[in-house]
């Protein structure tokens, strides 16, 4: 079963191989046309779709439908069951620090205090084992210590960098 909520409001369960939404059985069709667009028929409602934008990681579409924006978040049944245990992510942005990986050596460190970062964002350079590591941030955030210089030697576990709550 998927889950999709639109425009942050709305949120629908779909069952792909019965094909049924909450649990209603739908008809539906879907062809692309020429100009990129789709054709859609739902339950014999016909309609233009188009795709906006798509973040795969986030598992967000942005659609065009008959002129009319919308939004969609999807969870398949993984992530539901991620946030059945707690470890969806919600419970990753709650991240306050970060520590080092393995032992090494920082040989460049690309943040200061205050900075907001964002999810991916290079705190910091590790050498270890003669390679480059880059230490990125595990979640959108601020700043708010750093424990180490360039050229501080780290051990696994070593605290690097903290972020406001």
């Amino acid at each position: 079963m998927y889950k999709a909520q639109v425009n942050g409001t709305h949120s629908f369960d779909i069952e792909r191989d019965e094909k049924q939404v909450n649990a209603q059985g739908v008809h539906f069709d879907c062809e692309l046309l020429p100009d990129g667009t789709y054709h859609v028929l739902l339950n014999n409602k016909s309609m233009v779709a188009e795709v906006v934008a798509v973040d795969r990681n986030a598992k967000q579409v942005v659609l065009r439908i008959d002129g009319k924006r919308y939004e969609v978040t999807l969870e398949d049944e993984f992530d539901q069951l991620l946030a059945k245990m707690g470890m969806d992510k919600s419970a990753a942005q709650k991240v306050s620090e970060v520590k080092s990986p393995m032992p090494g050596l920082v040989l460049e460190v690309k943040v200061s205090v205050g900075d907001e970062v964002k999810e991916g964002d290079a705190l910091m350079v590790l050498e270890a084992m003669k390679m480059e590591n880059v230490i990125a941030a595990p979640c959108d955030a601020i700043i708010a210590g750093i424990e180490v210089s360039d050229q501080d030697k780290v051990e696994k576990n070593q605290l690097l960098v903290r972020f406001e709550a």
